[in-house]
């Protein structure tokens, strides 16, 4: 199979546009429905942002769960989401998923041969804080996947630059955690390296393009769609660019979006983002596409404030696909013991093991100040941590790199990077006390069973999420707000991609990120890949249908 020159003029059913989860899963939903269908990719590589994300994908009464003997129901799993929602939830789609994401899972299981499976012991975000929320079932990955089993298109998919997309969710649990790297089975892992063997969201994206393959989908990198086709009130096509080449290709039943969000355009960033973040741990090629393509013919965008927002840093040197590599703190290295997030003031202003918290309290704004409050924000941190977690790849016991600021004392970290010295010592000292009786009074750091599994140390006692900072030197990291994926097009319970008017625009289809987050302001992991499958899902159920 040629990928890599499009015909102009070129006529199929359907055109998918990306070539994450979204893209994927509607290409094979719609060749099954015996749809002539074709995947267009920006970049010179398949995966999109799916290859960097954790692989889970959320989906509630799931036949998986339901024969290990776990008890669910839809009107659980839809209570859960309705309260992440906030009010400001997508009725009909949220809906939609809850009823339609069981259908789509076992298809792609079963027709597609992907292979899900539940993740022993992973709760949902908010157990225990959320109706309708459950300890272990809708939380489902894939089993590893051998890359070098592309053959010749083993270099044409993307590869993830973290080393935890070479274990499960459960392998890193039984070594004790993401803190603990020292503690995980090397030889297991340099084998995998070895054998390019993928899990994570990487590991789904090579299930989904061997799926892909083995069913002769055409798929065109270095191929950027730049505008839509419209004849007679309905979408047609594509104009692309391939290298110098401007091709037409048209679609007979219609274009699916699935490229991403526009969290690295700048002046899209500027218009509907509020911390006008640009940098992000997605690909550059992830960068508004479809909302520019769908706007420019009426598409209704839906700006909405996304509370789960990564905090970033950058390593010098280090860089992915020619673009400097960057990594995010939240649920990640400031959920480690022995951390904390403070502010110029030196103040500790959220549970640090919770993105979404992070995220809402970034956007306090000081009226009298007129500024953000915690923005610009740090990662504090003793040796201790150094000792036991190390920081990016930087491993436990490796020599200090002379960019990371340090000091003997606190307050002189404090002076280092500009903080308020008696409140960062103040605030040191007060969580001190809370990390000891293992009970943080003022956020509840480590009440989480999400937080513990994900970003805690599960060797460390007596709350997995805390350690008090007593052992100079002490560290100082500092942090700038990812870009978030605030923006979509808005859609309705078939992915149609909605007109400001209301109404859906014929043959335009939207899923994943692409599309406005259908539960609203909340966050759960899973959902944003388990959207892109059902939506894609139905997406091409729909267009069949027409």
């Amino acid at each position: 199979m040629d990928t890599s020159s499009p015909t102009s003029d070129q006529e199929v059913d359907i055109i998918a546009v990306g070539s994450g989860m979204g893209a994927s899963c509607a290409a094979l939903a719609a060749q099954a429905q015996g749809l002539e269908t074709v995947i267009l990719e920006k970049s010179e590589v398949y995966g999109g942002g799916t290859t960097y994300s954790y692989g889970i994908v959320w989906v509630g009464d799931n036949h998986l769960e339901q024969a290990l003997g776990i008890k669910d129901s839809r009107e659980d799993a839809y209570d859960y989401l309705l309260h992440l929602a906030a009010g400001h939830e997508l009725g009909s789609s949220l809906r939609a998923y809850i009823e339609n994401s069981p259908e789509a899972l076992k298809f792609f299981c079963d027709d597609v041969g992907i292979p899900f499976y539940v993740v022993p012991g992973f709760p949902d975000y908010f157990q225990g804080m959320a109706p309708g929320s459950l300890g272990e079932g809708r939380n489902l990955q894939v089993r590893p996947f051998e890359a070098k089993s592309l053959g010749k298109w083993h270099s044409h998919l993307r590869a993830a630059p973290a080393v935890t997309h070479r274990a499960t969710f459960e392998e890193v649990a039984s070594w004790g955690g993401r803190a603990k790297p020292q503690n995980w089975d090397r030889r297991l892992i340099r084998e995998r390296m070895e054998q390019d063997i993928r899990t994570f969201g990487a590991g789904l994206i090579g299930h989904l393009m061997s799926a892909v393959l083995q069913r002769d989908i055409p798929f065109h990198l270095d191929t950027q769609v730049r505008s839509l086709i419209v004849e007679g009130g309905r979408v047609r096509g594509v104009l692309a660019r391939q290298g110098r080449e401007d091709v037409r290709i048209m679609a007979r039943k219609g274009v699916v979006l699935a490229t991403g969000t526009n969290i690295r355009d700048n002046s899209l960033t500027r218009r509907f983002s509020e911390m006008h973040a640009t940098e992000s741990l997605l690909p550059p090629s992830v960068d508004g596409d479809s909302v520019l393509m769908a706007g420019e013919i009426g598409a209704a965008i839906s700006v909405k404030p996304m509370f789960q927002q990564d905090l970033l840093y950058v390593i010098p040197g280090e860089d992915h696909y020619g673009t400097p590599l960057y990594r995010g703190v939240t649920n990640n290295e400031s959920g480690f013991p022995h951390s904390i997030l403070v502010n110029l003031d030196g103040n500790r202003f959220s549970d640090e093991s919770i993105g979404q918290q992070v995220g809402s309290t970034l956007r306090n704004f000081d009226v009298r100040r007129h500024r953000y409050v915690n923005v610009p924000c740090f990662l504090v941190f003793d040796q201790t941590y150094l000792d036991k977690y190390g920081l990016g790849s930087i491993q436990p016991g490796q020599d200090i790199p002379d960019w990371l600021v340090r000091n003997k004392s606190i307050n002189g970290l404090a002076y280092d990077l500009g903080i308020d010295g008696d409140g960062l010592a103040k605030t040191i000292r007060r969580f001190n006390r809370f990390a000891v009786a293992g009970k943080d009074q003022d956020f509840g750091r480590g009440e989480f069973p999400f937080a513990n599994s994900i970003s805690g140390d599960l060797t460390h006692e007596p709350n997995p999420n805390l350690g008090p900072l007593d052992q100079p030197p002490y560290y100082g990291l500092p942090l700038e707000p990812a870009a978030t994926g605030s923006t979509g097009l808005m859609t309705n319970e078939f992915a149609q991609v909605l007109h400001v008017r209301g109404q859906p625009i014929p043959g335009l289809y939207a899923c994943g990120s692409t599309s406005a987050h259908f539960y609203g302001i909340g966050y759960q992991a899973g959902c944003e890949l388990g959207g892109a499958m059902t939506f894609g899902y139905l997406a091409a159920k729909h267009a069949a249908a027409e």
